[in-house]
């Protein structure tokens, strides 16, 4: 039997909220990234994944409490909560706005199948995952606290969710790539220019040049997602990095149509 095609899509905290506000997600940018993907798999047969960060919701409280580092000091555990919440927070929205136009997405919280070790994945629990895959719902995860056995807690982005969930779900679907959206046209060279197209071998060119994020973001930003990106390639899934701040640009990418931005392979 064939394997089904999958999309992993994963919506940036930069779009869909603004990252120099606290707790201000961007509602019409979600709407209109949510009718595309309805739109896109109305061509599309396959599967779709859907992840997004937490933007200005988790990473301004997981800077002022260190969350990221674990369980450090007396003011972590209402750090760590505290930053569940906020997570939670930006993703009850974006479920929200995503079922009033009609797709049939279900959440999950990472910290809920997941654990780490030393901030790597140590135990993961997916049935749920391929049992709303086989039914016809979309998963959406998001970047979460994930309880740590060494540090206590620590943060995974919805872009590391997103690989450890391509690590397993590519031994029963075929992965077409994984769709970074996010706020710029691809990523950037130290000109500011798209760099077309990144391996591991040119990588170590273009390293210096890849910044992390404008704005709070204690998972690394760009830099992060490049790196993650390369991870996933070993699998021989691509990743392409797009501008989801332009229309059309999210449902071209996903019906495999050219779309400007940098593929890494």
């Amino acid at each position: 039997m064939a394997q089904q095609d999958l999309v992993l899509i994963k919506l940036g905290g930069s779009l869909i909220t603004d990252k120099t506000k606290p707790l201000a997600a961007r509602e019409e940018v979600i709407r209109r990234l949510g009718e595309e993907i309805k739109s896109g798999m109305e061509k599309f047969s396959g599967k779709i994944v859907i992840g997004h960060g937490s933007g200005s919701f988790g990473h301004t409280v997981a800077a002022k409490y260190q969350t990221q580092d674990g369980i450090i000091n007396k003011r972590s555990i209402e750090g760590l909560t505290l930053v569940a919440d906020a997570a939670i927070r930006i993703n009850r929205i974006v479920v929200k706005n995503f079922l009033r136009i009609g797709l049939p997405v279900f959440s999950l919280s990472p910290a809920s199948f997941l654990t780490a070790e030393d901030q790597k994945p140590h135990k993961v629990f997916l049935d749920p995952i391929f049992e709303l895959l086989h039914r016809g719902l979309i998963p959406i995860i998001y970047g979460d606290v994930i309880l740590d056995a060494k540090s206590g807690c620590c943060i995974f982005s919805s872009e590391k969710t997103l690989n450890i969930l391509a690590s397993n779900l590519v031994k029963e679907f075929k992965i077409l790539k994984v769709i970074h959206c996010g706020d710029t046209d691809g990523v950037y060279n130290s000109e500011g220019k798209t760099i077309p197209m990144i391996t591991e071998g040119s990588f170590r060119t273009f390293q210096k040049a890849i910044g992390g994020s404008r704005a709070t973001d204690v998972t690394g930003g760009m830099f992060h997602k490049v790196k993650e990106s390369l991870e996933v390639a070993r699998l021989g899934v691509c990743s392409l990095v797009i501008n989801g701040k332009k229309p059309g640009n999210l449902k071209s990418a996903i019906l495999g149509k050219k779309t400007e931005g940098t593929l890494i392979k």
